[in-house]
């Protein structure tokens, strides 16, 4: 005798469901919940190769989440930029699928605000040189004028000057309270073999080491999807 009834078999499927969207729920939840070292992974396969999605918090691979203001923070940028752009280097394929990246997009306020720093410095270095050679090319003629214009532009820098310290400082004080930044990165590969990516090798913890500590795993494939937890730079199945 059968000792599942039909309705047994409903009740008891159901409970499966609601257990493993449970799961998922605070699966989610720890992961939204900025914990630095930790991050999301997600990597789906297409009709013409794979790509890869990653959501962090900054800290992870920029080592601080305030917007960067000195020398070392945009150049500690510039370099983990460069870093996330060569996908090749951290996610390896099955060799015989012949992937390859075809382009990357990150999103990150701290990014913006290092490239616009960059265009705003350029945008500086040219307008110093047009007014150099404008000034060295009026001071003979109108020495006094100049003399009288340079005293009134001094005290009007002068109080910018105090107001952008008193902005600046301003910042820092916001920026040092609860600021909370995140960094999305997308990784697209188109490959020669589709059928053949059978892995992808995960090389994010040695490119960051002081980052990264865990990684939750997402993955979706042609005909299946599953989930992984790495610690350490490690291979996802993908079947």
């Amino acid at each position: 005798m059968n000792a599942f009834t039909p309705f047994t078999r409903i009740s008891l499927a159901t409970s499966l469901v609601t257990l493993s969207l449970f799961s998922a729920s605070l699966n989610a939840k720890e992961l939204d919940a900025h914990e630095h070292g930790a991050a999301r992974l997600t990597i789906a396969t297409s009709d013409k190769g794979f790509e890869v999605s990653l959501e962090s918090p900054s800290a992870n691979v920029f080592g601080f989440e305030y917007t960067p203001s000195s020398d070392e923070d945009h150049h500690t940028i510039h370099e983990a930029v460069e870093v996330l752009e060569a996908g090749n280097a951290l996610f390896l394929a099955s060799e015989s699928a012949g992937c390859q990246q075809s382009s990357v997009e990150i999103e990150s306020a701290q990014v913006k605000s290092h490239d616009e720093a960059k265009h705003e410095d350029h945008d500086e270095h040219d307008h110093d040189e047009k007014h150099e050679k404008e000034e060295h090319a009026e001071k003979d003629d109108h020495k006094d004028h100049d003399e009288h214009g340079h005293d009134d532009e001094k005290h009007a820098e002068k109080d910018d000057h105090k107001d952008h310290d008193e902005h600046d400082h301003s910042d820092h004080k916001d920026e040092a309270g609860s600021t909370h930044n995140d960094v999305d990165v997308t990784w697209h590969f188109e490959c020669k073999n589709v059928s053949d990516i059978k892995q992808v090798e995960v090389k994010l913890f040695s490119a960051f080491p002081k980052g990264f500590e865990d990684l939750d795993v997402d993955w979706i494939s042609a005909d299946k999807a599953g989930h992984a937890e790495l610690g350490k730079d490690g291979i996802i199945s993908l079947k």
